[in-house]
């Protein structure tokens, strides 16, 4: 199995937005039907889309489409609908916002009531959930085939008809020790109580810190959780209700952080605060097939495609890798996790293949550089680029401003955590630091030159 195109010959670009929000960045979406854009959420309470047009003839690179302004707090979450050209944008100020973004070329299309507004113009606000909304999905079709969207806010899932924009189910997690009667799906023995958990008392029922869909392959959608648990719901065929299927106890007595399905759905990924990123098979009781200890915590993670273009080449980062007995071969395309080093890392998702590294400031020889701390990670359809994105960037020539950093982080954890100012426990976690200048980073294997086999930087 060959890596993707961008961590085989891909090089970072130069013309990728350097102020593209202000305060830490803690999203970034590939849009899927027009492969030029992309979208971001920020801490400055927008979500923002951008375009590439080095793609076009007399193309000026990467630019602004539009600003999605409106949110009363930081935005945390961006996901695009499959086909449709809208946007939502999940926010702690607990509502989700959908926007209907214009192709290029088509931006007077933007709005529903409008013909000369901007090329994003809001269309809908869904809410209120209770508190931060860390999960956003577009998912099947409702009756008349319009668009359904799932969000996941404090501890339950939740399906909206975005053309009624009404809710029309709310569905609760399966508790760590219950089972569904007839489902291939089960609860592992080793399953942690929540009651075991060392939890801050908001988290208690098992916060939803992400929402991921296996894209249709069995109608799945996962979350990870605060108790340390990968939540599943399965919906029925309308997307217009949902079962919770499983509880998984993938990170035991830590946070668990990200979420992703590998191509074809049978295999789950999960970000742990243990520092370590599970891969369980849906087909067999959410099993481990796969344990992966990266050099640091992933925030973030994303998956490619199965790759037929690119180069092999030898282990380009080095990250301890457990295989479980039993666990299947072949591969089923790549697996990349970003964290607080400032490195994404491609890994494969299953079977054998050569492992790489992108580092989004500085290289590996040469540590004396600024790094930016990153939050997350995306792919566009092929590989050919990979986004990332985080914080600001931290100075290893700074001692002073390190370790209070690092004091900071053994209090409340803030500077690196992908999930916001987490309203309602300020006392733990801090007072929101100074706004600054966050930038996007990204790889594109056109800018890059084949055949090279060094890390990339």
């Amino acid at each position: 199995m060959s890596l993707p195109p961008a961590f085989a010959h891909g090089a970072r670009r130069a013309d990728a937005p350097r102020r593209a929000h202000y305060g830490r960045i803690f999203d970034v979406a590939c849009c899927p039907w027009d492969d030029s854009l992309f979208a971001t959420a920020g801490e400055d309470e927008t979500a923002r889309v951008w375009r590439d047009d080095s793609r076009s003839s007399g193309g000026s690179g990467i630019v602004s489409h539009g600003v999605c302004r409106g949110h009363k707090d930081e935005v945390v979450r961006v996901a695009w609908h499959p086909t449709m050209r809208i946007l939502a944008s999940g926010s702690a100020d607990g509502a989700v916002a959908v926007w209907k973004v214009a192709s290029p070329g088509a931006e007077r299309a933007a709005s529903a009531h409008d013909p000369d507004e901007a090329s994003v113009a809001r269309v809908d606000v869904l809410g209120p959930h209770p508190g931060e909304v860390y999960g956003c999905a577009f998912v099947g079709d409702g009756e008349g085939g319009g668009p359904m969207l799932a969000t996941a806010a404090g501890a339950d899932l939740r399906l909206w008809d975005l053309e009624a924009a009404v809710e029309v189910a709310r569905v609760p997690p399966v508790r760590a020790t219950s089972t569904r009667d007839g489902s291939d799906f089960r609860v592992p023995a080793d399953a942690v109580s929540l009651k075991k958990k060392k939890t801050p008392e908001r988290w208690e029922g098992g916060h939803l810190f992400s929402l991921s869909s296996d894209g249709g392959a069995r109608g799945l959608l996962a979350s990870a959780c605060s108790d340390g648990t990968v939540k599943l719901w399965g919906l029925d065929a309308g997307a217009r209700a949902a079962t919770a299927v499983a509880s998984v106890a993938s990170h035991p007595n830590a946070l668990a952080t990200a979420t992703t399905f590998l191509p074809g759905g049978n295999l789950l990924a999960s970000a742990g605060g243990d520092g370590k990123v599970v891969v369980c098979d849906v087909r067999a009781s959410c099993k481990a097939v796969r344990r992966i200890t990266p050099p640091c915590v992933a925030t973030g993670l994303c998956v490619f495609p199965r790759t037929r273009v690119g180069v092999g080449g030898g282990e380009h980062d080095e990250h301890r890798e457990r295989r479980i007995e039993g666990a299947p071969a072949e591969g089923t395309g790549y697996l990349a996790m970003c964290g607080r080093d400032g490195v994404v890392r491609a890994v494969p998702g299953e079977g054998a293949g050569p492992s790489a590294a992108l580092r989004s400031t500085g290289t590996q020889s040469d540590l004396s550089e600024t790094q930016t701390p990153l939050l997350c990670v995306a792919s566009d359809r092929d590989g050919t680029r990979v986004f990332a994105a985080g914080n600001t960037r931290v100075t290893r020539e700074e001692p002073e401003l390190s370790a209070v950093r690092s004091n900071a982080s053994k209090k409340n954890a803030r500077d690196s955590s992908p999930f916001g100012s987490l309203r309602g426990d300020a006392s733990s976690l801090g007072a929101k630091p100074r706004a600054e200048p966050a930038e996007i980073f990204v790889w594109d294997a056109r800018f890059g030159s084949p055949g090279k086999d060094e890390e990339r930087s």
